[in-house]
């Protein structure tokens, strides 16, 4: 079954797009999710007045202009103000502010009081923020003919007077009371897009907000954000159509000090998307894509189950270095569709576009791989993955031998490095199997099973170490210092054989050496053993466990020997 969505309709989501009608369902689904959550919300006060005046304001706003209202309640940020208040740690007056801004922008007449902020900042979601506010008194919001007016309910104070529909301030009545309009941008076929730099509900990312962005900083993102709607418009206009039909708000993060742009979606806030702003136009189209891909798959999964709620974190996504669920490795294999599909368009651009290509196609394939053997997905999510996997079949562009060669190296050395952070072999196997070692016999069926291992979440995996990062240095110039380790180095040269001794040497010395272990599976593939680096590859921890318990044994030797038949 897949609910709203047609067999077709959902084929093409899976494939990375979804055309205008798919999006329609989405966007229509998160408006119907948002509606109810906003009354289950309400409820939650218990017939509050302030709350039950702000519902019939709603309610009058909607029969007079229902766009106008829809467009309030996908406001991201509602969700975050709604799933608060049902937990109890929200009160009513983000519920009447919002009431307030959807029924001037309808155009009607009403008077609404509220508790003063104790901040003295009062949020109009979509609109803007009164902000120092003279008074101590509770506020009062009137509208009247498409204008709000904001001021102290006591008379003893004048506030400001707004136009709601764009939020320019039209009387700043000499009180004292500040504005701060939200700034818009239009970069995809003249959809509006809210800068959402002050919604006190915005920060549900992993990384916090940034203030109020100043005035130079507000017009370079709408300028970036307008360069880089028109170069998706002209390569991947699906992905265009479906910002245009799905993003509502742009909320500033604060860039990490390393000053690598950054991204974030959250179920909380389907239709915005959270980030630094980038250096480039071509970097805000990536970052886009990217969250445009978690936001179309968080509202399907809203109206088409793909996976079964929990599960344990035991599947390995190429980006990270922790064990993740199946959901969270659907979400991270479909934004990385997206990715790969940009550098696609752009792998034309030089040896390191194309490296970018072909290195994100590896990775999905690698993830969606593990995806087609997932127990945990429904009927729907297995063709959905099915179409994800026929995607990638049809993106095998060639690709330069350095690369291609490059990308393996960096692919294999993630797959060493989180088999050695993540399983831990069966203690009894490993005897079992070191028992047969020694009688030179062939190892048990089954060999030793490992256990994922729980563990903190961790960042994505760089790869600024270790022979990969030296080769990737080598075709790039970025990575691994030049200054690695002299195995390191002779690797990244073509020097195999003398890397394979460094490699052998450090791993005797110590068994713990990651990077080593990396070389070892690296350099068997290029010295004619590819039966010993698959072992190396897929069952790391267990070659490691193996040579620990066999400390003069051969590494390679024993990865070989793994690989026979029992």
């Amino acid at each position: 079954m897949t609910g709203p969505l047609s067999a077709v309709q959902l084929a093409g989501l899976a494939g990375g797009h979804g055309d205008a009608a798919t999006v329609a369902v989405l966007r229509c689904g998160q408006l119907g999710r948002r509606r109810l959550l906003t009354v289950a919300a309400a409820r939650a006060f218990r017939g509050e007045p302030l709350v039950r005046q702000s519902l019939e304001l709603l309610t009058r706003a909607e029969h007079a202009d229902p766009a106008t209202v829809a467009a309030m309640l996908t406001h991201p940020p509602v969700t975050g103000w709604a799933r608060a208040a049902l937990d109890g740690t929200a009160g009513p007056a983000y519920l009447a502010a919002l009431a307030a801004a959807a029924a001037t922008r309808a155009g009607l007449t009403f008077t609404l009081t509220l508790p003063r902020p104790a901040d003295g900042v009062l949020p109009l979601p979509t609109v803007g923020a009164a902000t120092d506010l003279p008074f101590d008194s509770p506020v009062r919001l009137s509208g009247e003919a498409g204008t709000l007016r904001i001021d102290a309910a006591s008379g003893d104070a004048d506030g400001v007077r707004i136009e709601a529909g764009g939020g320019r301030l039209l009387d700043a009545g000499g009180g004292g009371t500040g504005w701060l309009p939200v700034r818009r941008t239009t970069p995809f076929d003249a959809v509006e897009v809210l800068v959402d730099d002050q919604d006190p509900w915005r920060d549900c990312y992993h990384r916090p907000s940034a203030p109020r962005l100043d005035d130079v900083s507000a017009d370079r993102l709408a300028r970036l954000a307008a360069e880089a709607g028109r170069w998706l418009r002209a390569h991947l206009p699906a992905h265009a159509d479906a910002l245009a039909g799905l993003l509502r708000t742009l909320v500033p993060l604060r860039p990490p000090s390393s000053g690598n742009p950054v991204s974030a979606t959250s179920r909380d806030a389907l239709g915005a998307i959270a980030l630094s702003v980038p250096a480039d136009a071509r970097t805000l189209a990536l970052l886009l894509v990217h969250e445009l891909q978690h936001t179309k798959l968080g509202a399907l999964v809203d109206l088409v189950p793909l996976h079964r709620p929990g599960g344990p974190a035991r599947y390995r996504a190429p980006w990270r270095l922790d064990p993740r669920p199946v959901g969270a490795l659907l979400q991270g294999a479909y934004a990385h569709l997206g990715v790969a599909e940009v550098w696609r368009c752009r792998r034309h651009e030089g040896t390191a576009a194309a490296f970018e290509y072909a290195y994100w196609r590896e990775q999905t394939i690698r993830a969606v791989r593990q995806l087609t053997d997932a127990a945990e997905l429904t009927a729907a999510g297995r063709s959905f993955v099915a179409d994800m996997a026929s995607t990638l079949r049809g993106w095998r562009d060639p690709a330069d031998g350095a690369v291609e060669a490059a990308v393996r190296d960096v692919a294999d050395a993630s797959a060493v490095r989180w088999g050695l952070a993540n399983l831990l072999p069966d203690p009894d196997g490993v005897a079992r199997l070191a028992h047969a070692w020694r009688q030179g016999v062939p190892p048990e069926a089954g060999r030793a099973a490992s256990t994922v291992v729980p563990a903190a979440a961790r960042p994505a995996l760089t790869v600024g170490s270790g022979p990969e990062g030296a080769v990737r240095h080598r075709l790039l110039g970025t990575g691994g210092p030049p200054a690695s380790s002299p195995s390191d180095q002779a690797y990244a040269a073509g020097n195999s054989e003398d890397a394979l001794a460094g490699y052998r040497r450090r791993v005797a010395a110590d068994c713990g050496d990651v990077d080593a272990w990396v070389g070892l599976a690296l350099t068997a593939h290029h010295t004619g053993q590819p039966v010993a680096a698959g072992v190396l590859t897929s069952r790391p921890e267990l070659v490691r466990a193996l040579s620990h318990a066999l400390p003069d044994a051969d590494p390679l030797a024993l990865a070989a020997w793994l690989a026979q038949p029992a």
